[in-house]
């Protein structure tokens, strides 16, 4: 794979330099015959007219994010230099009506590969097919580089949405499936639909059942700079093989013990939120001038007969033209039945030295109740039955310093 994405690398970059107009200044390259210097070179022509129009159509992105994290979970020191995450983008315009889409995680693998048909005139109807963000949340669609969050989503985003849920896959998932869905915007974009059908098994994984995951989600927009999102799930699952965040454990996943590895399982999910800025934004907006804004959704699952629930509440306060203070409550009940539960208190600043570069600082303290991590202690008692003492995991402090460069 990462041998394909090197020669797909390549040839664009070979694409992209054919496409270069001539120099100013000096001679012309072209001796004044209004030709390219390989004009006469028949082995080029061939490519030259086959990548000559499609580069004018292409459009090339890419981010990286790495930092520093120190923290004393478990009750154990540990502070390491990382590297986040790094991505490619690859975006077309093949025609007026079909656009193709491409991300590639350089730490890891394809990510996003689709294709959208613009089906009417206007944007009430479009189609997209292929390995995309799925429809469940507010933030999910987002990308980490214009989340505020060091950790990107919230817990309940990262867990109902299939980043990381032990059920649903054995490797991140990032909030992404293969399927296909029907999108568009109504009423002078006012109101804004999606309804698909997904595997329901995450990024680059065939079906395991058959059945698909059916998706819907609504948003209305009373005023361009206030939305309201809502979304919903009906599927049916087939857990993963091994948990790998407990690949020795008896049990697939430690917030639900009774869905055992290859069993088929009902998978629901619910969303309701909104999303408030100061003013519009742009992709032409001066990045001096940021909004205030708020973000706050709350988001329900079930998974089998175990109910999960959680919700976030996230602010952005601009300080000065280049600095922002970021504050997040990030709860998450990951089983209502034993009540395991996590919150997270994160506080920050990010400091913007360009368009989508920054520098983030944000410190989170984490709260667990019922959260266990290995087996529990049984101490034997002669007199009757023992005493058992789950190995309870600690609230722990993190501090995280990030750098991002995005072009």
């Amino acid at each position: 794979m990462k041998k394909t994405i090197l020669t797909l690398a390549v040839a664009l970059l070979g694409v992209v330099s054919m496409a270069q107009p001539p120099q100013s200044g000096g001679q012309n390259p072209n001796n004044g015959q209004g030709r390219p210097p390989h004009a006469g070179n028949d082995s080029l022509r061939p490519i030259e007219n086959l990548f000559g129009p499609l580069t004018k159509r292409i459009q090339i992105h890419g981010y990286a994010q790495a930092g520093y994290e120190w923290n004393n979970k478990m009750e154990t020191q540990t502070n390491t230099f990382n590297m986040k995450r790094t991505g490619l983008v690859v975006f077309a315009k093949i025609t007026d009506r079909w656009d193709f889409f491409m991300f590639y995680d350089c730490m890891t693998e394809i990510q996003d590969f689709y294709a959208d048909f613009r089906i009417t005139n206007n944007k009430a109807l479009n189609l997209r097919f292929g390995q995309m963000k799925n429809s469940i949340g507010l933030e999910n669609p987002y990308s980490p580089a214009v989340l505020e969050l060091i950790d990107v989503t919230s817990q309940s985003t990262t867990y109902l949405g299939g980043t990381v849920d032990p059920l649903f896959a054995d490797k991140l998932m990032y909030g992404r499936d293969l399927g296909m869905k029907f999108f568009g915007e109504l009423f002078d974009s006012h109101f804004k639909y999606e309804i698909g059908l997904w595997n329901g098994q995450g990024v680059n994984i065939n079906d395991k059942n058959n059945k698909k995951d059916f998706q819907v989600k609504l948003e209305y927009a009373p005023m361009p700079n206030l939305r309201f999102v809502t979304s919903g799930q009906k599927g049916m699952g087939v857990a993963s093989d091994y948990c790998w965040l407990s690949p020795d454990a008896p049990f697939i996943s430690p917030y639900n013990t009774k869905i055992a590895a290859g069993e088929e399982y009902k998978r629901d999910r619910w969303t309701f939120g909104t999303e408030f800025k100061s003013f519009v934004t742009g992709p032409a907006s001066d990045w001096r001038k940021r909004p205030y804004s708020f973000r706050g959704e709350v988001m329900g699952g079930k998974d089998g007969d175990v109910e999960s629930f959680g919700g976030y509440a996230l602010a952005t306060i601009p300080l000065f033209s280049t600095v922002d203070a970021v504050a997040c409550y990030d709860f998450m009940n990951y089983n209502t039945s034993e009540d395991l539960k996590s919150t997270k208190y994160i506080i920050g600043l990010q400091y913007w030295f360009f368009r989508q570069c920054r520098l983030q600082l944000q410190y989170t303290r984490t709260v667990l109740d019922n959260m266990t991590v290995g087996e529990p202690i049984i101490v034997p008692n002669p007199q009757g039955p023992p005493t058992i003492i789950q190995n309870y995991q600690p609230d722990f402090d993190m501090i995280q310093l990030q750098l991002q460069i995005a072009f």
